[in-house]
């Protein structure tokens, strides 16, 4: 009997977190080990996940739990009376849909269901592996963490060093695997006929874009700041802002536009909003920019140089393990507004430049980020644990 594997995931929006387990589990070898992905029931990302060929089990319980933030997370998931009761009818119902699945590992791909989901498992006496894609950098979170490790003894799968470094003293293995990306996705080549017209950038000046989630931590504000600098010196340049809010932040998206607008940029920027067809959007643009504090990974970086385009990127978190700077794009300090402008100027006005680091990106990203190699690896921990 081929072993099952349960992947459990909270989320009710598609982040990168869910995209790269869709695509992680669409890799996974069938004759190896058989994946069922369990989520909660209205998920959005659940028509990407169909996509796998997995079965779904919509079997994460609605709870209240998931609402709280990482910060008020400090003390544990059970470090109040409150949280312990929020916490207990998810535990139970997942307790119990996990003997209803029968599987041989339960694989975590949520903060809180590191904790919910793998108390749930290792109360069955079921192995667990953590799939850690988060920098906690939140008041007490090595606290958290470590609480963590000592009640549900997990297996970490870090998808960089700067995520790994996170355990560092904590009694787990720890297994560095970075996210992999479906290539033939993303592989250079035109952008649909109409695409530019339909966003507004039909001018034929260069286009920068920004991809991800509109959360303060991703560097859009710095990004907009260093704006004004960049338009003063490549004046046709168009900045695409791609991504939308998340729930708890609904304003920020006005405070972003306001922002633009109080710069006197606003003509030069589109926002596209959520949008499925990042390949072509990358393939329009000239530049990739990811201006994160503490970006634990950064897949579109990935995406970006398996099209074959420069990246300029804050050097932090895990994306100097990504970038190679001057070779596949530029790094920068991260909330430095000048020296963002700099690296993004020095890229647009040196054509040659640009394409030599969009080819060496191509490289680096088809040598070592193909989801085939990753699923590989993960496949690997199984067999180790399983």
């Amino acid at each position: 009997m081929i072993p099952k594997v349960a992947y459990v995931d909270h989320a009710l929006q598609i982040g990168g977190a869910e995209k790269s387990l869709c695509e992680l589990v669409a890799a996974l070898d069938r004759e190896r080990y058989e994946p069922v992905i369990v989520h909660q029931p209205g998920a959005e990302w659940r028509a990407e996940a169909e996509r796998t060929g997995a079965r779904l089990e919509a079997a994460v319980p609605p709870g209240a739990i998931y609402d709280l933030k990482r910060d008020e997370l400090a003390a544990g998931i059970f470090g109040s009376v409150r949280q312990a009761v929020a916490a207990l009818a998810p535990v139970v119902k997942l307790y119990g849909a996990l003997g209803r699945i029968r599987p041989a590992i339960v694989h975590t791909n949520s903060t809180k269901m590191h904790l919910l989901a793998g108390a749930a498992a290792r109360t069955r006496g079921l192995p667990v592996v953590w799939h850690m894609r988060d920098l906690l950098t939140e008041d007490g979170a090595r606290r958290w963490l470590e609480r963590g490790v000592r009640r549900v003894r997990p297996e970490v799968i870090a998808i960089s060093e700067a995520v790994a470094a996170q355990f560092e003293g904590m009694d787990c293995r720890v297994h560095v695997i970075p996210n992999g990306i479906p290539l033939q996705r993303f592989e250079p080549g035109d952008a649909p006929e109409g695409l530019a017209e339909q966003l507004g950038l039909s001018g034929g000046g260069p286009v920068v874009t920004i991809v991800g989630r509109l959360t303060p931590w991703k560097g859009h504000r710095v990004l907009l700041r260093a704006w004004p600098e960049v338009i003063a010196r490549v004046p046709e340049a168009r900045l695409l802002v791609v991504g939308e809010v998340a729930f708890w932040e609904e304003r920020y998206e006005g405070e972003l536009r306001a922002l633009a607008e109080d710069l006197g940029v606003a003509e030069s920027v589109r926002w596209a909003g959520y949008r499925e067809d990042v390949p072509e959007l990358l393939r329009l643009s000239d530049l990739l920019v990811l201006p994160s504090f503490d970006e634990p990974f950064g897949r579109v970086v990935i995406e970006a140089m398996a099209v074959g385009l420069p990246v300029v990127a804050s050097d932090g978190g895990g994306v100097p393990e990504i970038v190679e700077d001057g070779e596949t794009g530029l790094l920068v300090p991260a909330g430095e507004p000048g020296a963002l402008a700099e690296a993004i100027v020095a890229v647009l006005k040196e054509p040659t430049l640009a394409r030599q680091m969009g080819e060496a990106g191509r490289r680096r990203a088809v040598e070592r980020f193909d989801v085939r190699r990753v699923a590989r690896q993960v496949m690997e921990v199984y067999d180790a644990i399983g």
